[in-house]
C-alpha cells in the first residue's frame, strides 16, 4: 500500500494518476516478485479500467474482471 503519499491509496478513493483522476477500486498485493503492489483503477464514469503499479506505469485494460485480477 502506497503510504508516503498525499493521496489517500484507499478503497474507493479519487486518486490522480499523471493527469488521469481514477477510482481505486481494488489493492493487488505482490508479496512473491518483491514487486510494489498493485492497484486496480476505473475512470470516474466507470468506462474504463486499469492497472497501476508505482514506479512501473499505468496500463489499459478491457474489463474490471482483468484489472482486479491478481498477476503473480
Amino acid at each position: 500500500m502506497i503510504t508516503t503519499s498525499r493521496q489517500n491509496w484507499s478503497l474507493n478513493s479519487i486518486v490522480r494518476v499523471g493527469f488521469l483522476r481514477l477510482r481505486v477500486i481494488a489493492v493487488i498485493p505482490t508479496p512473491a516478485n518483491h514487486e510494489p503492489d498493485q492497484y486496480a483503477l476505473e475512470s470516474l464514469d466507470g468506462t474504463r479500467w486499469y492497472r497501476f503499479t508505482p514506479h512501473l506505469g499505468i496500463h489499459r485494460v478491457d474489463t474490471r474482471a482483468i484489472a482486479i485480477e491478481p498477476t503473480f
